[in-house]
């Protein structure tokens, strides 16, 4: 069980950190596209420590599980992005992967379904718009998306993602332990709100040195 001086820390982060991601926000000593890339890992640390607060409040567990692995995965997103300045211009890239590949898949599913298929002449001019702005940026969006398991493995956690991963996946997903006994899941919102506040903890201050080190504003 973490100490309640790391949980207060956790707390106290979650209360401070928008001032400084406005701050950040605001920069203009970097190009735009690279500065966003880590307000938005501010972003999201933020708002899944909100949603796992959420979730042990109104005791929904797989509220507070799913906020946990998005902590969870954070933490080697910030990992990643800590390692060097390219790693953050690849997570640009890695938006731009993802979108080509939501429309590609979400085009599948069009073609294969007759209901879906009225979407795609509206997905048709999207994805011309899609491509022409990656053109007139100079960006790509082709090659692979980052996997989280491969940035884990990367950085020598393979063994911490699996576990973590699937011990939390169990918990968001209904299961007979969730919809026959949902009394025993009361036992486990402490330890989620420990892992979470690890978590949190842990992207927060890795972010937060990646940014003085880059002499941006920082998270606190």
């Amino acid at each position: 069980m973490m100490s309640p001086e790391r949980q207060g820390l956790a707390e106290h982060r979650f209360q401070v950190m928008l001032h400084g991601l406005k701050a950040l926000n605001a920069d203009d000593t970097r190009p735009s596209h690279f500065t966003n890339v880590l307000v938005g890992l501010g972003m999201e640390l933020y708002h899944a420590f909100k949603e796992l607060k959420s979730g042990i409040r109104e005791k929904i567990l797989s509220r507070a599980a799913l906020a946990a692995r998005n902590l969870l995965e954070l933490r080697y997103w910030t990992i990643f992005a800590a390692a060097s300045e390219e790693n953050i211009w690849r997570i640009r890239k890695d938006a731009l992967v993802d979108g080509r590949d939501m429309l590609d898949r979400f085009r599948t599913a069009c073609q294969n379904n007759a209901e879906l298929a009225l979407a795609l002449p509206y997905l048709d001019q999207y994805q011309d718009w899609f491509e022409d702005q990656c053109r007139k940026s100079g960006e790509s969006s082709d090659g692979p998306y980052l996997r989280v398991a491969n940035l884990a493995q990367q950085f020598g956690l393979s063994d911490e993602h699996r576990t973590m991963n699937s011990f939390l996946s169990k918990l968001i997903h209904p299961t007979g332990l969730t919809i026959c006994m949902p009394g025993t899941s009361d036992v486990s919102f402490p330890q989620l709100y420990a892992a979470g506040c690890w978590y949190f903890n842990d992207g927060f201050q890795r972010l937060n040195e990646t940014l003085k080190e880059l002499n941006l504003p920082s998270l606190e």
